[in-house]
């Protein structure tokens, strides 16, 4: 395992957090996106897609702190795949659609990356 500059690792344990702060909102909508969403629903998944873009950004600087581990690029290309999912809440006209899009795609396979990546990043901000 490769030093890291404290920079490094305080970016990846911002990264960590956002992962945990993006799921978070995830359930929020899961739980609140109905016909009568309150107001802020759409605040939530508005910060959470600002969030999502985050991740990609830390997933850039990931690609290279991390070359030498040939796991890490599946995991962002697993990335890419669950934002290509969540695309389609644009093209769904109702929310009942939008909260099954999220019930039955894109949290089981966020979640299901959130773990693995937590798996690999843990080993390099654990204390």
């Amino acid at each position: 395992m490769s030093e890291l500059t404290s920079e490094q690792h305080h970016m990846l344990e911002q990264y960590d957090q956002l992962l945990n702060t993006i799921s978070e909102g995830l359930e929020y909508l899961e739980n609140n996106i109905t016909e009568e969403a309150p107001p802020q629903t759409q605040q939530v998944f508005e910060d959470m897609l600002l969030g999502l873009e985050q991740v990609s950004r830390s997933h850039d600087q990931m690609g290279i702190l991390f070359e030498e581990r040939e796991e890490v690029q599946p995991l962002i290309v697993d990335f890419h795949e669950i934002v290509q999912l969540l695309q389609g809440w644009f093209e769904l006209g109702t929310n009942e659609e939008k909260r099954r899009l999220l019930v039955e795609k894109v949290v089981p396979a966020y979640e299901t990356w959130r773990t693995q990546m937590q798996a690999f990043v843990k080993p390099y901000i654990a204390h």
